[in-house]
């Protein structure tokens, strides 16, 4: 998710009641943050797909130890 891009999650109501109670805030480093503003509702769900888009994105990068290993099954 970029600057000014969109999530896709199948229209999930609760996602999109978080998504919309939060908004993007940049500090004094231009790091960009999720933040409530000033709204006293819940963002847990949109912060959490933001967590997941980064781990995603890493592992993207840098593949993971199951490229060079293979799947282990117990």
């Amino acid at each position: 998710m970029g600057e000014g891009r969109k999530e896709r999650h199948n229209g999930n109501p609760v996602l999109n009641w978080m998504m919309g109670n939060m908004v993007a805030r940049k500090d004094a480093n231009e790091n960009i943050r999720p933040d409530k503003e000033k709204s006293s509702e819940k963002i847990d769900g949109g912060v959490a797909l933001i967590m997941a888009f980064s781990r995603a994105l890493q592992a993207v990068d840098k593949g993971t130890i199951y490229d060079d290993r293979g799947l282990v099954v117990l």
